[in-house]
């Protein structure tokens, strides 16, 4: 159960704020953006990045699987993990530095979803 949440708080999360790689929010598709809410999309093919190039940086946010998706997640202390979530996982995560791999053999999609501090 540990490894489970934290995957879900490592997997698939994204922004543009605050990132230490400022060029990595080009993978995704801002979809909304108002002055309470950021929702973007990201669609990743096999062994390429997800939610970020490389290792990044994000704020607290929901995540929302629109496909299954098989990640590696690497940490900034180094610890790799490997997980599989079906299509319709949905999750909360605090924000968090980290790589996210698409390591399954199909396309993964997600929306992330911030909410903005009033």
């Amino acid at each position: 159960m540990k490894t489970i949440l934290v995957f879900l708080f490592a997997l698939l999360t994204v922004t543009v704020y605050g990132q230490a790689n400022p060029t990595s929010h080009s993978l995704g598709k801002v979809i909304l953006n108002n002055e309470k809410v950021k929702v973007t999309e990201f669609e990743s093919q096999p062994n390429k990045d997800i939610c970020g190039l490389g290792m990044h940086t994000h704020p607290a946010h929901l995540t929302i699987l629109l496909t299954e998706a098989t990640v590696t997640v690497t940490l900034p202390n180094g610890k790799t993990f490997t997980q599989k979530q079906p299509a319709g996982t949905t999750f909360w995560s605090e924000a968090e530095t980290h790589t996210v791999i698409n390591s399954g053999k199909g396309v993964a999609k997600a929306q992330i979803i911030e909410y903005k501090k009033k």
